[in-house]
Formats: structure tokens, sequence, C-alpha cells
């Protein structure tokens, strides 16, 4: 898939009900769950990368909907239901 940028990207499946997403997707802003005091990078509410996808609970990959978004040793997973 390309983003607003042109910028390849691909959702790649970890086990069952996690995923990464993988491209040359160079910088990020991400931000925690709302309600939360302090973020807490094991439980993310969105991640963004330039130019896209803005990716927060609820988005889909491959129909089923993120439940969860972790920053783990620099890596981004979608736990997925």
């Amino acid at each position: 898939m390309k983003n607003r940028y042109g910028d390849v990207y691909g959702f790649r499946k970890l086990t069952d009900n996690t995923y990464t997403i993988e491209g040359d997707l160079s910088y990020w802003r991400f931000g925690g769950r709302e309600g939360q005091e302090q973020m807490d990078m094991s439980d993310l509410g969105y991640v963004d990368p330039s130019g896209g996808p803005f990716i927060s609970i609820g988005y889909t990959i491959e129909s089923r909907m993120v439940k969860r978004i972790s920053l783990i040793n620099e890596q981004i997973i979608f736990e997925v239901e």
C-alpha cells in the first residue's frame, strides 16, 4: 500500500492476533490513550507515521479491529481481536 506521500508500507502478521507495520516510514508521532495520566508505550492510543496511515484503537487490519498498540524494542505492535 502507499500513503499520501507515496511511501510504501504493509502490515506483517507476527502471531495469530498481532501485526507490525513495515516500510519506509521514517517519522512518527504517537500518543497515549484518552484518560491516561502518563503515556504508556505498551498501551498507546494511536500511531501516525508521516504521510499516514493514522492508526488508532478501532482501526482494522485484514478485517480485524485493533484493540491495543504497543512500542516494543522500537517496533510498533498491533494486537487485534
